[in-house]
């Protein structure tokens, strides 16, 4: 799964995250348009054409406000197209700007169009993956040297050539190449974290005691393989009986060894809580890190709460005739209704942007079935909020789940 993370973006691998912060672009719009006025206006950068200053940074705003816009969750996907059209707002932004510095000389320190294209990777960083961002980083960086090298180094003998591109380039380097590694930290987190166990350590236990664990558990595996080499050891000398007996015990090694490599994500889930899983097929492994994010947080929420005791789980999986996939969850838990209510709702929002057909029915009992169509994982969420107390939603109750007085 982490070898995909390079052609995902933060949206693909956590929708509900970044749907509950959507103005992140408005935010960096509203930054820009400050620092340039500032810049402009009281530090006196300007220049002799404050209009072209003036329409430049208006340029650059309309950048973010479009990435704002096209980024809704119900416009769907936030395309490379979409992309573009703000990257050639912004670059267009810094080439009017450097017009019009033209003929004179400038603090380039205060330059403000280079933080506005740094401010632009920024609000494009939920909703792109790594290799985009750095083509669009790639493209700003090289329009940030010509446009230097071309219409700033004439102009500005203080600076060394070198060192003028260097100041110029540094906002945009450092908003393309923290982007990418934002988003490879946080999807790599994100399938880490969606395919650990249920069952972590409690809060405040040492990490002797989790290595204390890991050793026993390891000790009891290759328990009868030290008691055997320990034996012949003594012994002194190794028979026929003894080559059959290793050869076994090796065999066996290998099988417990194997059997835990070719385990699901949800049986890794599933290990050590009341979670069965029946995915003959190995189904599992065709869902995207977005359907297993949304599944894990489901389970997460009902079967980890530390306050509750007891609570079990089964997972199903099973081909469709259409050659998707239909999944179908029944989770027992212990939570009251209201607090099970605030944890549903949420993850039911998640599960809906991330699969079709969802059929959610709760209760002391929920149950959920949905179907995932196609399992290449490059489809991006949209958005879909249900009406409150729709057939189906999160606070739609089957009465028949209820127990009877």
């Amino acid at each position: 799964m982490r070898s995909g993370s390079w052609r995902r973006s933060l949206w693909d691998a956590d929708p509900l995250s970044w749907f509950t912060t959507p103005n992140l672009p408005l935010a960096a719009a509203g930054l820009v348009l400050v620092h340039g006025v500032v810049v402009l206006g009281p530090f006196g950068q300007a220049g002799s054409r404050p209009l072209v200053q003036a329409g430049a940074l208006a340029l650059a705003v309309l950048a973010l406000l479009w990435v704002h816009v096209a980024s809704r969750p119900r416009r769907g996907e936030f395309t490379l197209g979409r992309a573009l059209v703000a990257v050639a707002l912004s670059a267009t932004a810094l080439v009017v700007s450097a017009v019009g510095y033209r003929g004179e000389a400038f603090a380039l320190e205060l330059w403000w169009a280079p933080l506005a294209v740094s401010l632009l990777l920024l609000a494009m960083l939920p909703y792109s993956t790594v290799l985009r961002l750095a083509l669009l980083g790639g493209l700003l960086l090289a329009v940030g040297a010509a446009v230097t090298l071309v219409l700033v180094v004439p102009d500005d003998p203080s600076w060394p050539p070198l060192s003028t591109v260097a100041i110029t380039l540094f906002p945009i380097l450092i908003g393309a190449l923290g982007g990418i590694v934002m988003i490879r930290a946080i999807t790599v987190a994100l399938s880490r974290w969606s395919e650990r166990p249920l069952e972590v350590a409690p809060a405040g236990s040492a990490d002797d005691e989790l290595i204390a664990a890991v050793d026993q558990i390891t000790g009891a595996r290759i328990a009868p393989a030290t008691a055997f080499i320990a034996a012949v050891l003594e012994r002194g000398t190794v028979t026929r009986g003894d080559t059959v007996r290793a050869a076994a015990i090796a065999d066996r090694l290998r099988s417990e060894l194997t059997g835990e490599v070719d385990r699901t994500w949800i049986e890794r889930v599933a290990d050590g809580r009341a979670v069965s899983v029946d995915d003959p097929d190995r189904l599992a492994e065709g869902l995207d890190l977005a359907q297993r994010t949304a599944m894990r947080a489901l389970l997460d929420a009902l079967l980890g709460d530390p306050e509750q005791q007891l609570g079990s789980a089964r997972v199903e999986l099973r081909r469709t005739s259409g050659g998707g996939i239909a999944v179908a969850l029944r989770i027992l838990s212990t939570l009251p209704e209201g607090r099970r209510e605030t944890f549903l709702a949420p993850y039911y929002v998640s599960l809906r942007s991330t699969v079709e057909n969802l059929r959610w029915r709760s209760g002391p009992v929920t149950a959920v079935e949905f179907e995932v169509v196609g399992t290449g994982g490059g489809r991006t969420a949209v958005q879909r909020t249900p009406e409150p107390g729709s057939p189906g939603g999160p606070v739609a109750r089957d009465r028949d789940d209820r127990p009877s007085a």
